[in-house]
């Protein structure tokens, strides 16, 4: 039996790269899902510079960077073991769901994080967001032929959402300089 060198998981890559750009320009660029993608990216971010705490506002983006980091990882992760996908892209080259992992989910969280006051009011809305995200929100995208379920439910990401909510929280109230 030989084992597959790094050059031929090289050569799997970059057929795959040229696949995955070919169905892009053909059946994403410029359809209503791909226009509703870029929307979905930018609009969360105008509302946010509009309705943030401008005295927070270093804080506030410590927290989504934190928040975008976990989410395009763990969405990569999920990708490439195939436990879910996505069949429509803004870009082919990307992590999956990029307005959701940057744009959508973090901006939400941050929305929570600076209008909670107590951790238990945040635990209650993320507790709030992370079902609105796995049971109303991951199912219209099926529905819409934007997300796929493998090996995957929208219990396991609903307690994804959670539990990752409180890694952003935690590191940032431990680095925010106390008043």
């Amino acid at each position: 039996m030989k084992y597959p060198t790094f050059e031929d998981v090289k050569k799997a890559r970059e057929g795959l790269r040229d696949i995955s750009i070919r169905h892009w320009l053909q059946d994403d660029l410029f359809t209503w899902k791909w226009w509703l993608l870029l929307t979905a990216t930018i609009i969360p971010w105008i509302l946010w510079v509009k309705f943030r705490d401008k005295q927070r506002t270093f804080e506030l983006l410590s927290y989504g960077l934190i928040w975008s980091a976990i989410a395009s990882l763990t969405d990569v992760i999920g990708g490439d073991m195939i436990l879910w996908g996505y069949p429509d892209k803004l870009l082919p080259m990307v992590p999956p769901l990029f307005p959701a992992d940057i744009t959508v989910i973090p901006v939400s969280f941050m929305f929570i994080y600076q209008y909670t006051k107590t951790f238990k009011t945040y635990l209650i809305f993320s507790l709030l967001l992370s079902a609105c995200f796995a049971y109303i929100i991951e199912p219209l995208f099926i529905k819409a032929e934007m997300f796929a379920l493998h090996k995957w439910t929208h219990t396991f990401s609903f307690i994804g959402f959670f539990i990752l909510a409180f890694i952003p929280y935690f590191i940032t109230k431990r680095l925010t300089p106390k008043k």
